[in-house]
């Protein structure tokens, strides 16, 4: 589980810090969206192959 921070916390944290930690944020999100992007595609394929089958 990750732990998220208040923006009163952020705020006390130097430039530096919040500029890391938001692009971590941004990383995670951007894996987190490939992830079920990805995840989409397989089912998308699975659900024509198998549709293919049928009419056969």
């Amino acid at each position: 589980m990750t732990y998220t921070y208040s923006d009163r916390q952020l705020r006390e944290w130097p430039d530096a810090s919040q500029a890391a930690h938001y692009w971590e944020k941004a990383n995670h999100a951007e894996q987190n969206a490939a992830y079920w992007r990805n995840r989409c595609l397989s089912l998308e394929a699975r659900i024509q192959k198998h549709n293919c089958q049928e009419e056969k």
